[in-house]
């Protein structure tokens, strides 16, 4: 009997102890969550975005420091950039490009005296852009559709993020 329950207790907590899976990866909360702001973003634009014409997506950046990112803060614009993409828009891929100002570590940020150039360069309507601010147990963003003539917000979005121990990891180098 004692081997039974030793049994049925290692059994039980082995079924405890069971890391991520691609099951639980392929329903990720977090990029739901990215994907969710995303569409929200679409949604309420001001002005409607053409999808035919280029969309410029900018590294989500530190509010704190607009020229440092993270981990984090690029894996948001890749989702962003992913899912714009999904829904059909047409999005330049930023790392291509020589002449966007790229640190390594950091991403895409767009210096606003090279917005004016690159939008005109690739014919953009708007670049999306975003920052991100870590409290003690969510990560607060913001999404914005901004237009490449005049620089007005046409959309904007806020959502959080809770501070799980995967988003700390993607937090924790931060560049500077």
């Amino acid at each position: 009997m004692k081997k039974i329950v030793a049994l049925l207790c290692v059994a039980f907590l082995a079924a405890c102890a069971t890391g991520p899976t691609y099951q639980a990866a392929e329903m990720s909360e977090f990029t739901q969550a990215n994907y969710s702001a995303v569409d929200k973003l679409v949604a309420v634009t001001a002005v409607p975005i053409d999808k035919n014409v280029p969309v410029l997506i900018a590294t989500v950046v530190n509010i704190d420091s607009l020229n440092q990112s993270s981990r984090l803060g690029r894996l948001i614009s890749e989702q962003v950039a992913t899912r714009l993409t999904q829904r059909g828009y047409n999005i330049v891929e930023m790392k291509l490009r020589n002449n966007v100002y790229m640190r390594e570590g950091t991403g895409e940020l767009l210096l606003s005296r090279d917005v004016r150039e690159l939008t005109k360069n690739h014919n953009a309507q708007v670049v999306v852009v975003g920052n991100y601010a870590v409290a003690a147990g969510y990560v607060y963003l913001t999404l914005k559709a901004v237009t490449a003539t005049d620089n007005r917000v046409i959309a904007a979005v806020n959502y959080l993020l809770p501070l799980t121990e995967n988003n700390k990891a993607l937090l924790e180098q931060a560049s500077r």
